[in-house]
């Protein structure tokens, strides 16, 4: 719920003449350090982000990281931009967010703060007291979304089950002597995996635990292009640092 300021349950009485924008920014995710990614997208995410494994409750889940600072994202530029070339499920879903209830009930909510959501611009979420088309896909992306989250947890269960996640803290030092720390993440350890038995190893592979498993490996190489981007983003604060009290005392 990082992203959101004000997320209400969507109601077709309250919110007859609400609209929403499609010519947005991104400057809502500005803040997100991090998003909880789907089995399914962390082909193309782990080619963009690290993606390691957060703990939340007795699940694990596949999680893109950002940034290298809490309440930082790298990947949202001066101009509320996306530069990575793939946005996570958990970005493309926003100014919407479902809410589960008692048997497994989806209520759809919507952030009433968001800079798209408005009455003159943009597609209706209702007609006539009926859900819109735009409704109705949003409806089905997140359904769609909470099935390939549900498949997920299901597939790193498997991995932490065979005591391959181990809790990992990363610490990075900038050329120019900056530090950054993250910690309470989790990583597989890859001499676990290679120490396998045959038989575990196999049924991995078919349900596609073993591919997570890699992707997320292969992700790490990643680092190193958010340290790049950090170190562009602290050199442009400190030449407008520079500036500033120069035209300041002019």
């Amino acid at each position: 719920m990082q992203i959101y300021e004000r997320p209400v349950a969507l109601d077709r009485n309250v919110h007859q003449e609400i609209r929403i924008n499609g010519d947005r920014n991104f400057f809502f995710a500005s803040a997100c350090q991090s998003a909880i990614l789907a089995a399914i997208e962390m082909n193309h995410a782990s080619k963009e982000f690290p993606v390691v494994f957060i703990k939340e409750n007795d699940s694990y889940l596949p999680t893109a990281i950002f940034g290298l600072q809490q309440n930082q994202n790298l990947f949202v530029d001066e101009s509320g931009q996306w530069t990575a070339r793939y946005t996570p499920a958990f970005i493309r879903r926003y100014p919407f967010v479902p809410a589960m209830g008692q048997e497994d009930t989806m209520t759809i909510c919507i952030d009433e703060a968001a800079e798209c959501v408005n009455r003159d611009h943009g597609e209706h979420l209702f007609f006539d007291g009926r859900n819109s088309a735009l409704l109705e896909r949003t409806i089905q992306f997140l359904q769609e979304y909470k099935a390939q989250t549900d498949t997920t947890i299901a597939l790193v269960k498997q991995l932490a089950d065979a005591g391959l996640l181990t809790e990992k803290t990363a610490n990075f030092q900038l050329n120019d002597g900056q530090t950054f720390s993250l910690s309470g993440f989790f990583m597989v350890d890859t001499e676990k995996l290679s120490k396998l038995p045959p038989e575990t190893t196999y049924s991995m592979f078919q349900s596609g635990a073993l591919h997570v498993a890699y992707l997320h490996l292969s992700s790490l190489d990643n680092w190193d292009r958010l340290i790049g981007l950090q170190a562009g983003r602290s050199k442009r604060n400190t030449e407008t640092d520079f500036v500033k009290p120069a035209v300041a005392h002019a």
